[in-house]
């Protein structure tokens, strides 16, 4: 059996990027095929083709926003009366504690997915500025809750 997972990712920095990349790695190591996209190049009708779980990693980029690049997707999201009950998602925020709005894309995005009627298979998590320390250990979380949807462990 195949097992697939696309990682949808918004930065400006490279930070959510990297994090992308690493989910890819952890996961071929783990036998799943993991597709990379950029919310830069994406609309929300390629995110609606995808038929296993994704993950969403997005930064926020000064005061609440999404990464500039990032926009048009999540406006497009916002804006989206569209039922979204095939998708099975969870989402990874990064954020600075420092603004007051820490991570507010990833919980918009988060939020409009689950009123969409999409399944959240794990719940978001809000990265700070030591997100490195922090995704390993969510990292480990993420895989455990992946192999139960793939139905490959208790």
């Amino acid at each position: 059996m195949s097992y697939e997972l696309t990682v949808f990712y918004g930065t400006e920095t490279g930070n959510s990027r990297g994090i992308a990349e690493k989910v890819l790695k952890k996961g071929s190591k783990n036998g799943v095929d993991v597709h990379l996209r950029d919310l830069a190049e994406c609309t929300l009708d390629d995110m609606k083709a995808v038929s296993h779980p994704i993950l969403v990693v997005i930064s926020t980029w000064d005061d609440g926003a999404p990464p500039p690049n990032a926009v048009p997707f999540c406006e497009e999201l916002a804006e989206t009366t569209e039922d979204l009950s095939a998708l099975h998602y969870t989402v990874l925020a990064l954020g600075d504690e420092e603004y007051p709005l820490f991570c507010e894309c990833g919980k918009q995005i988060d939020e409009k997915l689950a009123a969409q009627g999409a399944v959240r298979v794990l719940e978001r998590k809000d990265l700070g500025a030591d997100f490195m320390v922090s995704y390993m250990g969510w990292s480990k979380t993420f895989w455990k809750t992946m192999a139960r949807v793939y139905g490959v462990a208790a």
